[in-house]
């Protein structure tokens, strides 16, 4: 593809981001697929397909904010859960607080594959989010959920809610995956001025 088309199709995905954030943040949860199936269409490199910023020349190079903590690596082990990304305000969802200027960069590669998540000494990063996602959970793909999707899916936090009638009702918070997924896209569209796109 010529240069131009490959900028086009980078306008496309950004598009996607935009319209899905907007999706989610109107109460549409299940658009956290959709953008993780545009975070792998600019990321992910298969032996079979090569991503859109690799096709751009820029996967390396380009900077994307990142709002994970990061953990030294001997004490991950120890912890039976870890969200790393950080700006969390829980009230009656569990939602990420807007990114604020001046947060930190890093390469895309880098960010693609930075540890965000740990759940029973399971490491998960960005990469292995979108991916489960988007080839397990119905964002381009179903199939049988894999370790790192039902890591992601399980409702290790439970919200109690106390009812009109004044009766108490407990759930578990699951498909935390759909938060992160959501705080990815945001992370990138924060980036993409610095981008020129």
């Amino acid at each position: 593809m010529s240069s131009q088309d490959l900028v086009e199709q980078l306008r496309r995905q950004i598009v996607f981001l935009k319209n899905s954030t907007l999706l989610y943040d109107e109460g549409c949860k299940e658009e956290a697929l959709r953008i993780a199936v545009a975070v792998r269409v600019l990321f992910h490199d298969t032996k079979y397909s090569i991503s859109l910023f690799q096709q751009l020349g820029n996967k390396d190079a380009i900077q994307i904010v990142t709002t994970a903590k990061s953990v030294p690596i001997e004490s991950v082990y120890e912890i039976d859960f870890g969200e790393l990304m950080g700006g969390v305000t829980i009230g009656e969802s569990w939602e990420y607080d807007p990114i604020q200027e001046g947060a930190p960069t890093i390469s895309g590669a880098d960010w693609w594959n930075e540890l965000v998540f740990i759940r029973n000494g399971r490491l998960l990063s960005r990469k292995q989010i979108v991916l489960a996602a988007a080839n397990k959970d119905g964002g381009a793909h179903v199939g049988e959920p894999d370790d790192d999707l039902r890591a992601a899916q399980e409702g290790f936090w439970i919200r109690t809610r106390v009812q009109h009638d004044g009766t108490t009702v407990s759930e578990p918070m699951v498909n935390n995956h759909f938060r992160m997924l959501r705080r990815f896209a945001e992370e990138l569209l924060k980036s993409m001025p610095s981008m020129k796109v």
